[in-house]
Formats: C-alpha cells, sequence, structure tokens
C-alpha cells in the first residue's frame, strides 16, 4: 500500500472527492479510486469521504492505495491455438470471454485458460506466478481485447519475450487490422478519426475527451450496404475501446455494440473483430504475421446483410 495527502484549492471548489483523486492519482480508474473510497480508507479532514463529496476547496485529503485481492487460478479453458512455440503463444479468442480478472470477472477468463497451458508446459512465467501466491494477473498477456471482441491475441511465455512485445505494443510497432460492421453508410470509402480518449464521467464507459490520452484510427470500407458497412480498421494507437469510440464519434457505431451503439436482435454481440497482427518476433527478430478467419456469428451477419438487399 501506499499512502497519499492531497490540499484541495480554491479551483478545486465543487468537485467531486472521486473527480478530484482521478485528476490527482490518474494512473487510477476512476472504479477503483472509488472502492477504496468504499473501504473507507480515504479521508477528508480526517473524517471517511464519499465519492459524491462536493469539495469546498480547502480540505486535507489522504488516503491509501488499495488493491482488490484478486487471484489468477489455472483453469482448464480450452484455447483455440493459431501458433505456438518456445516464446509466444497466439490464440484465436472467442467472443464472450473476458481477458484479465476483474472485479466481477475474477474466474473463467483468458488468463485463467493461458495460466493452465503455461501451467501444463512448465513455463518458467508461470512457475514464478506460482511461487509468488497468484499475485500476477496478467501473466504473459501483453494486451487485451474487449469481452465481445473475438480474435488473434498474442502471449509471451517466457519473461523476455513479456518485456519485448510489451515495449513493442507501446511502442506501437505492432501491426493491427480488425474487421468490423457498422451501422449506418460510412460518408467516405477511407480515411482517418482522431480523438483523444479518458473514462468518463462518474461511469464504466470511456469518452472523447480533451484531457484523455491521444487516439488515432484509420479505416477502410470493404463493402457497403442500405443501412450498415463492413470495413477493415487500422488502429494506430492503443487506448480503451478506441475503435468504438471512433466509429461513434462520425455516427457509425459497431453493428450490436449495446454500450456505445444500439442493441440489434439480429446479432449475439458487437460485430468486432481483430483479424490479423503483425510482430517482431522476440527471438528471431523476423517480421511474423498470424490471421483469425472471420468467426461464424460475423460471416453469418454478413451474408444476412447481403440476403436484405437483394
Amino acid at each position: 500500500m501506499n499512502a497519499f495527502t492531497f490540499k484541495a484549492q480554491l479551483e478545486d471548489r465543487d468537485k467531486r472527492l472521486d473527480q478530484f483523486l482521478k485528476e490527482k492519482i490518474p494512473d487510477f480508474s476512476r472504479s477503483k479510486i472509488q472502492y477504496w473510497i468504499e473501504q473507507g480508507v480515504v479521508l477528508v479532514n480526517q473524517k471517511k469521504g464519499r465519492s459524491a463529496l462536493r469539495l469546498k476547496g480547502d480540505e486535507n485529503i489522504s488516503g491509501k492505495i488499495v488493491e482488490e485481492e484478486l487471484t489468477l487460478a489455472a483453469e482448464p479453458i480450452p484455447l483455440r491455438i493459431i501458433y505456438e512455440d518456445k516464446a509466444i503463444l497466439v490464440i484465436n479468442k472467442s467472443a464472450g470471454i473476458v481477458t484479465h480478472p476483474a472485479k466481477g470477472h475474477r474466474d473463467h477468463t483468458l488468463a485463467n485458460g493461458v495460466a493452465y497451458h503455461l501451467k501444463q508446459n512448465k513455463s518458467e512465467l508461470f512457475l514464478d506466478h506460482e511461487s509468488k501466491g497468484n499475485e500476477e494477473l496478467r501473466l504473459g498477456l501483453v494486451h487485451r481485447l474487449d469481452k465481445e471482441t473475438s480474435g488473434v491475441l498474442v502471449v509471451a511465455k517466457t519473461f523476455l519475450s513479456q518485456k519485448l512485445l510489451s515495449e513493442q505494443f507501446r511502442d506501437r510497432k505492432v501491426k493491427k487490422v480488425y474487421r468490423a460492421i457498422t451501422t449506418g453508410r460510412l460518408k467516405v470509402l477511407k480515411g482517418e478519426i482522431e480523438g483523444s480518449i479518458g473514462r468518463a464521467y462518474h461511469s464504466n464507459k470511456m469518452d472523447i475527451q480533451p484531457q484523455g490520452k491521444f487516439a488515432r484510427t484509420e479505416f477502410k470500407v470493404l463493402k457497403l450496404f442500405p443501412e450498415h458497412s463492413y470495413i477493415e480498421v487500422y488502429p494506430q494507437t492503443g487506448r480503451t475501446h478506441q475503435i468504438r469510440l471512433h466509429l461513434l464519434k462520425i455516427g457509425n457505431p459497431i453493428l450490436g455494440d449495446t454500450l456505445y451503439g444500439i442493441k440489434d436482435q439480429n446479432v449475439p454481440r458487437q460485430m468486432l473483430h481483430a483479424f490479423r497482427l503483425k510482430i517482431e518476433h522476440p527471438i528471431s527478430k523476423k517480421w511474423i504475421q498470424f490471421e483469425a478467419p472471420l468467426p461464424k456469428d460475423f460471416l453469418q451477419t454478413l451474408k444476412f446483410l447481403k440476403n436484405k438487399t437483394k
């Protein structure tokens, strides 16, 4: 645990307590900060605070950074393996499975299945993880896909691979290609979208906001339907919900996206698929590319849209 102490100023007058702390400790999500407040470890003038408390601008605010007690247990969850060697594991993730454990999703995540696979292979990552008492929740996962997004995901199997792959994602060297079906017809056949992304106020959503992190997405139309578009998407940055938010920004949310779009009874989930991933292999240093075929539900949706035009 790490302690913190802040002094509210006049310019902080009327800010919510959780908003104030989010600005002071930007590396943590608002929901995590609210968790600390709920645990009673955040004090305002020596009294327990509330997330919705409005500041007057002269308070002394102190507290501790508290991590939720999450563990990662190895579970025999089937993995659809595209490629594997001694350094990396490439998976075709199914829609409907959470990548990392989190509050409300502690078990049956992709990370649990990866842990089991690495355990069976006696990976150094798993042996180290087990010796530390299940403290490491990512265990080789160097990037993530949303629960309802399917497609290519790479996993590191060694400490060196984890370090080098993480650096590739951080430095934006990895080439990512997604396929998506949007609501509405895009007005141009190719283009790019920019918009800084941050967490929406008092919400589990992300939002395009000036104070967020820079994000850019390029796209190309593959086929236009009367009321939908089938597109290829090339995210140039890797922000949370980036593709979904940027397509919403131009008025074409992803079909089936119930968080940022409109629920559609004709589709089972958001039509977003991580189609291709190109990385520099951490050992051979050669650039290699992996693809995940379009899943059955995605192909069925495309077929449904084609039949509607006949």
